[in-house]
């Protein structure tokens, strides 16, 4: 699409400005690598704040032009002008993503894909997220597709709300608009002192983050800027003295590029637990987008102005939409594999969500918006659009994505799985943490083949240290749900005597622990004796009734979803740690027995990916899949066979 072409879709009131696409395309730009390479930009997330500034100017702008103008504002035209733009290509997005989870999601990765999607499709699915009650088993597969549709659902609430606040402030906003633009600017200082109340610094941010109303500053900010330019003589005047002034010509260019610097530096050193976003920095962040928007909007012929209006910049600008839409769902279907990962992970996802973001625009974004369609039969045609695939996806959401019920959170609700029925089958009990639940619930899935039945008492977030756990500053309450463990293991014991004894932890112990004298931190000899007097603990309960234990060394986990990242797990001095904890804790104790299956998995200290063409990792990087539970089972049995 042209520059030409895009003025076509402006009001004659709110003139195009080419560099806004510009900003845009960084904006977009910076949420792809964050989500693509976290590494490289941590704090990439915060492109969202560049689009929620630039939305709120330019919405703004065209609804206070239009109340200056005419004194009211066509709330069906607004709209109507909102479902062109957006709806057609978001339906699209929703109906191909429920059709590829049908095909490859397993059934924990489905579970909560119905609620995701209704919210994306109705605008809602940043309060689907929040209240949604949280699963462990929801998160060991891939994420979800919609992840990233709270923005969405964030501007549109934003859409839906600002044209009825103008309009009913319509005097207010024509005869004061800086007092407009000051009621704006109190409202983004509210949302930013609530989303401060509402953090913690060691706690999960996912409320404050997503809410419409603690994450409502970036769009205010942009709310008041808009307000003044669309005012008419406010805007007029300020940009007279600004190109007419020698020393404000001067700064204004420099302090755009300086806000352009200082936003690009803020993305790559802070990331997304920095507790001063959530204490003002956001509010912070979303005034320098200001400055930047209005430098470029008055002074067009600036150097900066024109960089961001270059046809590159503009081209990805105008298709920033798409690609935003697309970005993710690509990153969750297009995993890591054998060959695949790194750079090359990097630039297929690229290519593949560039190639569907193009066509994407072409084909369904541009023919509602100002093609054939839109000529024919205006809004009427996307709005039908909408309705005809959002039955489609309801559809779907009933049938092949219908929530499935997910897999046990412990070890104890395994007997409809296991091979109890099973002519001489091997009985093997599991204890420890999650990495021990998903290779008892893998090995129960294939009982009858593998010849056992699996039991035992391994819980979600379980592990053997009981205290809460320290990772990248933020701390991680104890489960307590934990609690009395002891006395659950000898119960379990005592209902299977016969029962083979195995032991599973090591990914709770491998962080810092919070105790009641403070922070006990990997190095220390308080972090080694803590591990160490945990494990004799557990050890020492499970031999109780004289039977030999199995320990599983640690593996080489990786560091984690790229969206809760925790990266002492990849640490190779802990693991290295942990293991020789294990092993002089198991020499010191009788009929105790290590399990090497890091000769399996971390062959000379590197992690396999797959073996005999089985992935073994979750996406999460520390849990095995089911299948390469399996693997994992038929290279240990033989080896728990052979001792008596």
């Amino acid at each position: 699409m042209t520059v030409t072409e895009q003025r076509v879709l402006q009001s004659r009131e709110d003139t195009y400005v080419g560099g806004l696409d510009g900003l845009r395309a960084i904006a977009v730009a910076a949420v792809v690598v964050f989500h693509f390479a976290p590494t490289v930009l941590p704090a990439g997330f915060l492109g969202v704040d560049v689009f929620f500034v630039v939305s709120g100017f330019l919405i703004s702008r065209l609804v206070t032009s239009e109340i200056e103008r005419s004194g009211a504002v066509s709330l069906r035209t607004f709209w109507a002008r909102r479902a062109r733009r957006l709806l057609p290509a978001l339906v699209t997005v929703t109906v191909v993503v429920l059709c590829a989870a049908a095909i490859s999601f397993s059934k924990s990765e489905i579970h909560d894909l119905r609620a995701q999607a209704l919210g994306t499709l109705f605008y809602c699915a940043n309060w689907v997220i929040i209240f949604a009650k949280g699963n462990y088993f929801s998160t060991l597969g891939r994420p979800s597709p919609f992840l990233h549709m709270w923005t969405l659902a964030v501007e549109e609430q934003f859409y839906l709300v600002l044209p009825l606040a103008l309009f009913a402030a319509r005097r207010v906003v024509v005869r004061h608009p800086f007092r407009t633009a000051t009621i704006a600017l109190v409202g983004a200082i509210a949302s930013t002192v609530w989303m401060g109340v509402l953090v913690s610094p060691t706690g999960d941010p996912t409320r404050a983050y997503l809410g419409s109303d603690s994450h409502a500053m970036s769009l205010l900010v942009g709310v008041a800027l808009g307000v003044l330019a669309g005012a008419g003589r406010p805007w007029t005047s300020i940009t007279g003295w600004m190109r007419s002034n020698a020393a404000a010509a001067r700064a204004a260019p420099l302090l755009a590029a300086g806000s352009l610097v200082a936003i690009v530096v803020t993305m790559r050193v802070t990331r997304d637990r920095t507790i001063a976003l959530y204490r003002g920095g956001f509010l912070v962040f979303a005034l320098l987008c200001a400055v930047l928007i209005a430098v470029v909007v008055t002074m067009p012929a600036a150097p900066l102005a024109r960089l961001l209006r270059t046809p590159a910049l503009v081209a990805i600008g105008l298709r920033s939409y798409s690609l935003y839409l697309w970005h993710w769902p690509v990153r969750v279907f297009v995993t890591p594999r054998p060959g695949l990962d790194g750079v090359a992970l990097f630039v297929v996802r690229l290519a593949i969500s560039i190639v569907l973001a193009e066509l994407s625009f072409r084909f369904v974004e541009q023919p509602f918006r100002v093609g054939a369609v839109a000529r024919r039969s205006g809004s009427r045609g996307a709005v039908g659009y909408f309705a005809a695939l959002t039955v489609v996806a309801v559809v779907l959401v009933t049938t092949v994505a219908a929530p499935k019920p997910l897999p046990p959170s412990d070890l104890t609700k395994l007997k409809s799985l296991s091979g109890n029925n099973i002519p001489k089958a091997l009985r093997v009990d599991l204890f420890g943490d999650s990495t021990a639940l998903v290779f008892g619930y893998g090995g129960a899935l294939r009982a009858r083949e593998l010849g056992i039945s699996v039991g035992g008492d391994a819980q979600l977030g379980c592990g053997i240290v009981q205290t809460d756990h320290v990772t990248g500053g933020r701390v991680l309450p104890h489960v307590k749900e934990c609690d009395g463990w002891q006395a659950r293991w000898r119960a379990s014991m005592r209902n299977d005597p016969d029962a083979r004894l195995a032991l599973m932890a090591g990914a709770w112990e491998a962080l810092d622990q919070q105790t009641a004298f403070g922070i006990v931190r990997f190095g220390t000899t308080a972090w080694t004796d803590l591990i160490a007097r945990s494990m004799r603990t557990a050890l020492e309960t499970l031999i109780a009734d004289g039977r030999t234990v199995y320990l599983f060394d640690v593996p080489c986990y990786g560091a984690g979803s790229a969206n809760d990242p925790m990266p002492e797990r990849s640490d190779p001095r802990r693991i290295a740690a942990l293991n020789e904890i294990f092993a002089n804790v198991a020499r010191s104790i009788p009929k105790v027995r290590i399990v090497d299956w890091r000769t399996l998995v971390c062959p000379d200290g590197h992690r396999v990916e797959s073996v005999g063409g089985v992935h073994l990792w979750q996406p999460d990087d520390q849990h095995l899949t089911f299948a390469g539970a399996v693997v994992v089972w038929r290279w240990w049995l033989p080896q728990l066979r052979s001792t008596p």
